[in-house]
């Protein structure tokens, strides 16, 4: 059984079978071609996000929705999807022009740095809103997660095919 201690000055609350939702995302690999060394801001390609969810309603509570955004992307599940386990994958595709530019000071300026890759950390966060129902009574428990982006250089086709020549 759950249960869950709040303690306040004089106060003492035990809350069993309480509402939760917890998000594991994996980094999203953004794909990064060759630029200018003295150039600093870069501007990311469209990511796709990978999430495992899991939504619980306590109390004998049933899952209605669950709301995922991150950026202006956004998706909700029915709360029949969300009966189906325990935990629930979803992707979510944000385009590029929803993400703003990353600093990469000095990361695939040169030939040599082809194959390198850097993990920039805590770059987005996805943010969940579940919604629970019980006895004609309705929650929302919220959850927010920080995102990793995992930069990989690689050749420009134009500097590959200058390099051929």
């Amino acid at each position: 059984m759950l249960s869950q201690l709040l303690l306040m000055p004089g106060l003492y609350f035990v809350f069993t079978e309480v509402d939760r939702l917890l998000i594991d995302a994996e980094p999203a690999v953004a794909v990064i071609s060759m630029h200018e060394g003295g150039r600093k801001l870069v501007q990311l390609p469209e990511l796709e996000f990978l999430l495992n969810v899991a939504p619980r309603c306590g109390g004998g509570g049933q899952p209605e929705s669950l709301s995922v955004t991150i950026a202006d992307t956004r998706t909700t599940l029915s709360g029949e999807a969300l009966r189906a386990g325990d935990s629930i994958d979803i992707s979510l595709r944000v385009s590029a022009d929803q993400l703003a530019p990353v600093a990469l000071q000095e990361f695939c300026v040169d030939p040599e740095s082809a194959g390198e890759s850097l993990l920039l950390t805590s770059a987005l966060t996805a943010q969940a809103s579940l919604r629970c129902m019980r006895e004609e009574k309705q929650s929302i428990v919220y959850a927010a997660e920080a995102l990793d982006i995992r930069a990989d250089c690689i050749e420009s086709t134009t500097s590959a095919e200058a390099n051929a020549d």
